[in-house]
């Protein structure tokens, strides 16, 4: 037990373990959405294999939690806006590509930028700026051809997407530091699931019989990725330097859009993609330096 938290406590392989779990979990949610009726349940599901994935690392870790009502409540606002995540990120991510919603995603860290200059009052720093234009120009090139930027439903829905996790992250900043981070993953994942359950108004049987489909090897890969996913992009971000830490979790970018173009065949404009990821790998280096 005291040799694997020690392991936990390298951040070396907690960033090879947040990259590698990540990979695995955007792929296999592409493979696991593209062809469910019901985005919603599936997302249910995956949340509450996240839940489980989370739950098994949280004996590694002394146990500690907080029921401060100011804590608790920013728990529930922010729950509330994971699960909304989560829900309309399932069905972006079953219209486009792989590479696409990755390189979308990637707004999340502009909109924190932003949450941080007008909500938190943080310094306006150039290079930030610089890193936040990048990761803009990047999207904006993505969708660049012939003289026109094309975009459809499911890309404002990314966008849309990557601002819900942005508040999210913006209401329960710190409070991962006041439970066992495992046990906090958890809560992040299958308060939500709860939330979206009450949300589709669907019965029991209806994600049971889901579950059991012909996607459950890829809900059961990508679902139990999740939790471990979250814990060691928490844990290397706690443990070693941001600014070298946050630009080598930002190459899951450009390893998505490799193993997509293989994987999922997203052949089309690969060269552009593989620049692209490239720009905002750039971009949010300059955002934490």
């Amino acid at each position: 037990m005291e040799l694997i938290k020690n392991i936990f406590d390298s951040w070396q392989l907690n960033v090879i373990l947040a990259i590698t779990f990540s990979v695995i979990y955007v792929q296999y949610y592409k493979l696991a959405a593209k062809d469910t009726p019901n985005e919603w349940v599936a997302t249910i599901i995956l949340e509450l294999l996240g839940a489980l994935g989370a739950l098994v690392m949280v004996p590694f870790f002394a146990f500690k939690y907080s029921l401060d009502t100011r804590t608790m409540l920013l728990l529930l606002v922010a729950c509330i806006f994971y699960a909304l995540n989560d829900g309309l990120k399932t069905v972006a991510r079953k219209k486009l590509e792989v590479s696409v919603f990755s390189i979308i995603d990637q707004l999340t860290k502009v909109f924190l930028i932003i949450y941080g200059i007008v909500l938190f009052h943080n310094e306006i720093v150039t290079t930030k700026l610089i890193g936040g234009a990048l990761i803009i120009f990047g999207n904006v090139a993505l969708f660049y051809n012939r003289k026109k930027i094309r975009i459809n439903k499911y890309v404002w829905l990314s966008m849309l997407t990557a601002l819900l996790m942005a508040t999210a992250l913006a209401i329960d900043v710190d409070i991962s530091t006041k439970f066992n981070l495992p046990f906090y993953v958890m809560l992040t994942l299958i308060i939500p699931a709860i939330f979206n359950y009450a949300l589709a108004r669907c019965p029991l049987k209806n994600i049971i019989h889901e579950f059991n489909s012909s996607r459950k090897k890829n809900y059961l890969i990508s679902g139990l990725a999740t939790g471990p996913m979250i814990f060691f992009v928490i844990r290397s971000l706690q443990l070693g330097q941001m600014t070298f830490i946050a630009p080598l979790l930002a190459t899951t970018v450009l390893l998505n859009v490799l193993v997509a173009s293989v994987l999922h065949k997203e052949k089309t404009s690969l060269n552009k993609k593989i620049a692209i990821a490239v720009i905002i790998i750039i971009g949010v280096f300059l955002t934490v330096i």
